[in-house]
């Protein structure tokens, strides 16, 4: 059974998940190549990848009223981090330990029928499917009392964590709020506290007004921004103009122009950075908290175009070594 543990030197959690590995000699026999050509996709056709048994799989999750198959699918993760069906506790290993019982989920999200699909090839109208799909699992998920916190994230090529090629991503969901929203929920709150504003519907307005932009683009209702302080080379976010802490609360013109503003993002990735490996990942707020004047939700987009070493690992800076500036007038150009 998995573990949520807490570091007690830092506000670090982690989450035990020993039936996702073996031993730690299996490390030495890795696999390498593309994941397609390790093993059989299991997200191509069959029923079998729905087990109907399991209460919390969705079957499928959208489906096109053309044809009647499905656009969308739901299932459990095959090797959950968290599970859904246990008890939430707390315990002590020591005065100085603690942990939960490793309660959750972990889902997998399958984004199109087509093995071959990406966000960059994938019609903006299979987007707007996965949207709704990802609106639905927050849904979900916030009638759990025990789960406080959903991250959906994709992970995109062997660089970005991907084991399987097939078009998909994860959800997760846990009973704690993540060291890194903690961090942001912080932020915007004493921002807000201060000036009575969102942070990030300021960043948006000064990114729209300022003279050497770091916007990448913009629709009716979206905006796409590498952030003044990127982490990584390349690093975007995207934010929706109207002021919004739920992604659940997005309009059906949100969710169109969010497809679309996402199809154009990766074709423009594509073309400045040859199909790079990327991590994907929706920011919300809290499940309980859904309607925050201070937090935005946002999608965060990494290529994964440079490693963390020894310097970030040990001070949590990163070093950076293509400006904001620079990436976005790239991106901003690529045609």
């Amino acid at each position: 059974m998995s573990e949520i543990r807490k570091d007690p030197t830092s506000h670090t959690w982690i989450v035990l998940s020993t039936e996702r590995g073996k031993r730690p000699s299996d490390f030495r026999e890795r696999e390498v190549g593309p994941p397609s050509a390790l093993r059989p996709c299991p997200f191509c056709g069959g029923e079998e990848m729905a087990p109907p048994e399991d209460v919390h799989a969705i079957w499928p999750g959208e489906i096109d009223k053309r044809t009647k198959g499905w656009k969308t699918r739901v299932l459990p993760n095959k090797y959950p981090a968290l599970r859904p069906g246990i008890e939430l506790s707390q315990a002590e290993a020591d005065t100085i330990y603690h942990l939960l019982s490793g309660v959750g989920a972990h889902e997998v999200i399958v984004e199109s029928p087509n093995h071959e699909d990406t966000l960059a090839t994938m019609p903006p109208s299979q987007i707007e499917a996965v949207i709704r799909t990802y609106c639905q699992r927050y849904k979900f998920w916030r009638r759990d009392p025990r789960v406080t916190f959903v991250l959906i994230f994709k992970n995109y090529g062997v660089a970005a964590g991907a084991s399987l090629e097939h078009p998909h991503s994860q959800l997760v969901a846990t009973p704690i709020i993540p060291p890194r929203i903690f961090e942001e929920l912080e932020e915007a709150k004493d921002y807000y506290l201060r000036n009575k504003e969102c942070i990030y519907c300021r960043m948006i307005k000064a990114e729209a007004e300022a003279k050497v932009s770091r916007k990448v683009l913009e629709n009716d209702t979206m905006f796409a921004l590498c952030p003044f302080a990127s982490r990584f080379p390349c690093e975007l976010y995207i934010l929706p103009k109207k002021h919004a802490a739920a992604l659940e609360e997005i309009t059906q013109k949100e969710v169109s122009d969010l497809a679309k503003m996402i199809s154009k993002v990766f074709r423009r990735m594509n073309k400045v950075l040859n199909d790079p490996p990327y991590n994907f990942m929706i920011h919300v707020a809290p499940l309980r908290t859904p309607g925050l004047l201070f937090y935005h939700w946002h999608i965060e987009i990494i290529p994964r175009l440079t490693m963390p070493a020894g310097f970030e690992w040990g001070t949590g800076i990163y070093i950076n070594i293509i400006s904001p500036e620079d990436a976005a007038k790239a991106l901003r150009q690529a045609k």
